[in-house]
């Protein structure tokens, strides 16, 4: 079975598209991995079953601006996993996280 590609990009901010990305992907599936990439972008790997994914898509598409894809219209119950790229408009390609100092 072959995996599925999908190409997003969001103009929200960051941590609201995706905290409302894993709500949607919740409903139907498993984020099974996460890499971000500084503030810009982030690759999401998620297992779903076949017949949810035209769901997820759909449900997506007006969170995330997604590139269009063929829809797979089946009903097996067979597990697919679906490689998500989504790039954040507003990123700056800086992120600092800063870390509280530790007294000790």
């Amino acid at each position: 079975m072959e995996n599925l590609f999908w190409v997003g990009y969001s103009n929200t901010e960051r941590h609201t598209a995706i905290d409302e990305i894993k709500k949607l992907v919740s409903k139907y599936g498993d984020i099974v991995d996460v890499h971000l990439f500084s503030d810009i972008s982030l690759n999401m790997t998620i297992e779903i079953e076949e017949c949810y994914i035209d769901k997820l898509y759909d449900e997506l598409t007006p969170i995330v601006g997604l590139q269009k894809v063929p829809y797979l219209n089946s009903m097996s119950t067979k597990e697919r996993t679906v490689y998500f790229n989504i790039t954040f408009a507003k990123g700056t390609g800086n992120l600092k996280i800063e870390v509280p100092s530790v007294p000790g």
